[in-house]
């Protein structure tokens, strides 16, 4: 995809580390653009480079070479402080060790992202809590709101997680095997959930995945094997029913 309704475009990504004696190319000239309201799905093997994509596209780590244009910023060159002001302002992310921090409650822990951006007034924290409290709701966790990461089970710490990068209203979400502790009831809640951003808000999600069922819902999907992309699969349709809208709250940057 290309033009204007690009909002992510990697051009020849490299990415090579040392690892004791040698020299491992995790990324070997990655090509891919994602426009605006897109769900692209990237599937291959562990150890083939998806991890190491979610993080450059993540903003998390620069590649070793090639350009990687986000919302029309070349973030490539950019330093460490600088990826982390662009992450926050058009990211939200999903990883698999989910990274909740255990003193904070699940709706606290989703609402942490809209927190460290900057100080709320009294009407966006409650604005804020509302729209953490819907997201939760969205995903099943609507009974589990006070309940600390430790009282809840991995597919559970893994929906907190999902709802937590949606809470800024990103315009890029990146998950690295978001779906993999899911039973079908929650798979469906997220999926109903993601479709309602990309329909709404605009949303574009890159998603790293071997969970088969996610597929239905992508826009594209796409085969990462020793840190290439190969061949494009059939687009597949997109015959599902638009969901209830998302909760009216909206905290402004």
């Amino acid at each position: 995809m290309g033009g204007a309704s690009t909002l992510l475009s990697l051009s020849g990504i490299h990415k090579h580390y040392r690892h004791g004696e040698f020299d491992v190319h995790a990324l070997c000239g990655i090509e891919l653009q994602v426009g605006a309201g897109e769900m692209v799905a990237v599937c291959g093997p562990s150890g083939h480079g998806k991890t190491t994509l979610t993080n450059i596209i993540g903003l998390l780590e620069p590649p070793s070479g090639g350009r990687l244009l986000l919302d029309g910023v070349d973030a490539a060159g950019l330093g460490a402080a600088e990826r982390a002001v662009l992450r926050a302002r058009l990211i939200g992310a999903v990883y698999q060790c989910f990274t909740l921090i255990p003193g904070l409650t699940a709706r606290d822990n989703v609402l942490l992202p809209l927190l460290l951006q900057r100080r709320l007034t009294r009407a966006e924290r409650a604005d804020a809590l509302a729209l953490a409290t819907e997201l939760l709701a969205r995903v099943g966790l609507a009974s589990h709101l006070h309940h600390r990461p430790a009282r809840l089970d991995p597919g559970q710490c893994q929906r907190v997680a999902i709802a937590r990068a949606l809470v800024t209203r990103p315009r890029l979400v990146v998950a690295d095997e978001p779906t993999s502790r899911l039973d079908g009831s929650a798979l469906r809640m997220v999926l109903e959930l993601w479709t309602a951003c990309q329909r709404e808000q605009g949303t574009a999600f890159v998603i790293t995945t071997r969970d088969q069922r996610q597929l239905v819902r992508a826009s594209r999907t796409l085969q990462l094997s020793d840190g290439r992309i190969g061949a494009r699969q059939a687009d597949l349709p997109r015959h599902y029913p638009r969901p209830a809208s998302l909760h009216a709250a909206r905290v402004e940057a």
